[in-house]
């Protein structure tokens, strides 16, 4: 947009009054000269960016010759918006300066400059740290003694499905030469249309169990009791009687029924909450379901907007059944070097390094 000298002047020094707030900027500078156009906070950004950046409140050249051009001085203001700005995106950089995203993208590659990807990591108090950390080194003693002890547990969690909600983070990026190990802290749970239980153990996936209710602790008991026994048929006898059981500490794990019943059943073999070893809460990069299970099956089951409550079953079945063995043997066994990187951590994130 073209402006002249004078009304750049005027809209610049109404910005900066305003302490480079664009809202209040816009809306100063329409009572201040009323019989003039008023213009868009993104006018008063494009305008302040263009000066910071170029030194100039015009366009140098027209915008149609301009896109088609990349010389030195496009060069340093992409660079320059990028270092200012990490996080910003090619396509407003590329509406800032008029440059096409295709010579943006061939200089952030040139420059070596890559688009990494946020991580989202559970929110950890203190507490959670000497939790995550004790929980660490116990599992890794278990190792040390027993080789074949990540096996011999049945890893469970219960995850929910629906047809929306998916976070996609594809356009979520932080421009750098090196990883800047960018992370954002997410303290929400998801809330689905279909509640499916899954175990792991002796490198077979055991279920899926679906919940065709609201799950409590009287459900989740009668699951353990009645419905478990039938889906670990396929399970040696010998990895049945000296199996451990993991689960985390939701409310309904931590049900009194459940409790006692783990305890006469898996006497002193089960994890979480309740049990002589404690499930460390929040700590969903520690279990094999969560750090890769349920994230490969959804983006099976997801690849296709699922239709109905039986198509997403049928799905995730399906799903489940295209996983090897070698596949689940090699997630399991990926629990012990993440369990030595929280240790090192002194049990604190260590998914971003």
């Amino acid at each position: 947009m073209a402006f002249s000298n004078e009304e750049a002047y005027d809209m610049l020094a109404v910005y900066f009054q305003c302490y480079e707030n664009v809202a209040i900027a816009a809306r100063e500078y329409s009572v201040k000269y009323p019989l003039r156009k008023h213009h868009s906070r993104k006018v008063f950004k494009r305008l302040a960016n263009r000066l910071k950046f170029t030194g100039n409140v015009h366009p140098t050249r027209p915008i149609t010759q301009k896109r088609r051009t990349r010389n030195q001085q496009n060069i340093v203001n992409i660079l320059s918006y990028i270092n200012y700005d990490p996080k910003r995106s090619t396509r407003g950089v590329a509406r800032e300066l008029s440059v096409p995203k295709t010579i943006i993208h061939e200089v952030l590659k040139e420059h070596k400059l890559h688009p990494y990807h946020i991580v989202l990591h559970q929110l950890l108090n203190d507490k959670d740290f000497d939790d995550r950390l004790n929980f660490c080194h116990w599992l890794e003693n278990m190792i040390c003694d027993e080789t074949d002890f990540l096996s011999r547990v049945l890893w469970s969690d219960e995850a929910t499905f629906k047809s929306n909600g998916q976070l996609n983070l594809h356009n979520s990026h932080y421009w750098s030469e090196k990883n800047p190990r960018w992370m954002r802290e997410v303290d929400h749970q998801y809330r689905w249309t279909l509640n499916v239980w899954c175990g792991i153990v002796e490198g077979k996936i055991i279920g899926p169990y679906f919940f065709e209710q609201p799950l409590n602790g009287e459900r989740y008991m009668e699951f353990l009791s009645d419905f478990l026994p039938t889906l670990l048929d396929n399970v040696t006898l010998r990895t049945r009687q000296t199996m451990w059981l993991q689960h985390d500490g939701c409310p309904v794990h931590y049900h009194r029924h459940v409790r006692r019943f783990l305890d006469e059943k898996f006497p002193f073999r089960w994890i979480g909450r309740g049990s002589i070893f404690p499930w460390p809460p929040r700590s969903p990069d520690l279990t094999c379901l969560d750090f890769y299970f349920w994230g490969r099956i959804k983006d099976l089951v997801y690849k296709e907007s699922p239709t109905t409550k039986n198509n997403m079953k049928v799905r995730i079945k399906n799903a489940i059944l295209s996983l090897s063995k070698h596949e689940i043997e090699r997630c399991v066994n990926s629990t012990l070097p993440r369990i030595r990187r929280c240790i090192e951590r002194d049990g604190k994130h260590f998914e971003h390094l």
